[in-house]
């Protein structure tokens, strides 16, 4: 390699005044379709439509770049002209120049960028900056060693300064100006701009000859030179060899990532089962847990009455009508005790109101009035009122309406509210909570006190109240003796005392 080197080195030195020559090379097999998918790795910008640069490139790299490495060559144009030069400072254009070349470094591991100015008359100013402020010790592109043995090569031929950054395996070229004669020029010197690559591997004769044509006045022996350069190398069979490399066991190594993922997918659905099991088995537990305690509690109830039990026994005025399965059926009986005084006052004197709209023509509202009054106001007669529920140890407890009332049942007056309307109120709420709590008793107690309720506010189910009543022909009316009378045998009753009292 030193030879070959030596060799261009002297070449440069005796040619320096030589023109080198202008013409574009935009065709050659090294920069095909078919050079460009076998040296995908090597990539160098063009000039113009030139693309000699790639494919000296190409010619001398293929075989010397590690497998597996690429080479990038950037073309990067100041846009600082001369003007604007004159009036800034060397740390402003300094600052300029970084961004620029900065925004076209690449990620390839071997580089080589070529920074030169649009304006031609700046080139100059730009390199004696750089010159200044770059390099080792320097404040910018402190990693970069200048290397003023291509400056002296270049000194006939092109203005530039030359610095590598050996460690990171990058060279960055700054011209003075750039054009086809440069770019030909530039790259002569290729092993020196990457000389980790020639180190082990230095330059064949044929390979500095072909570096040595770059700087011939005509392209004719170049042109010649890196054609047979490209018919050495048959890009077919190579091209070939690479993309077929491996291609066989390609499948090999695609069912190896399609077996490694069902393993990984197995070993998720896996510890997913396991997850379930335990979750499964902590649920057998809880149910083994509250199976024992119900089995306890059951053995309980054999040897001792349940509270339930109790109730109803205790309880003369609820009658347990039937059991099937987790559902029982109860009556409840009792006086209509449950009413919002204030309310009943406010509507019993309106005769045009609803405890009057539909009472039974053989009742005047007077007589209605005097009976309403009898039990509600002066407690001279209590009204019997029964009503009927259902219990669900599963579901809570509901009324039950247009119910089918015992003969027990017979002197109690259904409660319209249950009985034609179903309708329980605010105790819907109470119900849930005792059958929440499971305590049955508690919730047929508060069943007891909704069946003595009367809502005077309700005017629907009012108006169907003072209906019935006023035609009912139980004997729903008891009074302090305990007597049975119909709501008219009530209302008799009730006119012959006022007579008697007038009399006295």
């Amino acid at each position: 390699m030193l030879l070959a080197l030596l060799s261009l080195f002297n070449y440069g030195r005796s040619e320096r005044g030589a023109k080198l020559f202008n013409e574009e090379i935009n065709r050659t097999t090294f920069t095909s379709d078919i050079a460009d998918r076998l040296f995908s790795q090597v990539y160098a910008s063009s000039f113009c439509a030139d693309r000699s640069f790639a494919a000296t490139l190409r010619a001398v790299l293929f075989k010397r770049l590690p497998k597996g490495e690429t080479f990038n060559l950037s073309l990067i144009p100041l846009s600082y002209d001369s003007n604007t030069l004159a009036t800034s400072t060397a740390a402003s254009c300094m600052k300029a120049f970084v961004h620029d070349i900065s925004k076209s470094f690449s990620a390839a591991d071997n580089n080589i960028y070529i920074v030169y100015p649009y304006d031609k008359d700046a080139g100059k100013r730009i390199l004696d900056i750089i010159r200044a402020n770059a390099g080792v010790g320097k404040k910018y592109f402190n990693t970069f060693v200048r290397k003023d043995d291509l400056k002296v090569f270049y000194a006939k031929m092109l203005e530039g300064l030359f610095y590598i950054d050996e460690a990171g395996k990058t060279t960055i070229i700054f011209l003075d100006y750039c054009d086809l004669r440069r770019i030909h020029a530039l790259q002569m010197m290729i092993p020196k701009y990457l000389p980790w690559l020639f180190i082990d591997n230095p330059l064949s004769f044929e390979e500095a000859n072909l570096l040595k044509s770059l700087g011939n006045k005509f392209p004719e022996e170049y042109k010649k030179l890196i054609e047979e350069f490209a018919g050495r190398l048959d890009m077919r069979d190579e091209l070939i060899r690479i993309l077929l490399s491996g291609f066989e066991e390609s499948y090999e190594q695609l069912r190896i990532g399609e077996v490694t993922a069902n393993i990984e997918t197995y070993k998720r659905e896996y510890q997913q089962q396991l997850e379930s099991l335990r979750r499964k088995y902590n649920l057998i537990r809880d149910q083994q847990i509250i199976l024992a305690g119900l089995r306890c509690k059951i053995n309980e109830h054999i040897e001792n009455d349940s509270e339930l039990m109790d109730y109803f026994i205790c309880n003369k005025q609820i009658s347990l009508i039937k059991v099937f399965g987790t559902e029982l059926e109860f009556v409840v009986h009792g006086y209509a005790d449950v009413y919002d005084q204030e309310a009943f006052e406010t509507y019993v004197g309106n005769k045009n109101g609803f405890l009057y709209d539909s009472i039974s023509d053989n009742i005047t509202e007077d007589q209605m009035e005097m009976l309403y009054r009898a039990i509600f106001s002066h407690e001279i007669f209590k009204l019997r009122l029964c009503a009927a529920y259902r219990v669900d140890l599963r579901n809570g407890i509901t009324p039950m309406d247009d119910y089918p009332f015992p003969l027990e049942s017979q002197t109690y007056l259904p409660n319209p509210h249950i009985q034609n309307y179903k309708c329980i109120g605010s105790y819907a709420g109470r119900f849930q909570e005792y059958m929440y709590n499971r305590d049955y008793a508690g919730a047929i107690d508060q069943a007891a006190v909704s069946a003595r309720n009367i809502n005077f506010h309700d005017s629907s189910v009012m108006a169907t109240f003072a209906n019935v009543l006023s035609r009912t022909k139980l004997k729903c009316i008891e009074d302090d003796k305990g007597e049975l009378m119909t709501p008219l045998e009530a209302i008799t009753k009730l006119e012959v005392k006022d007579c008697l009292n007038q009399s006295e």
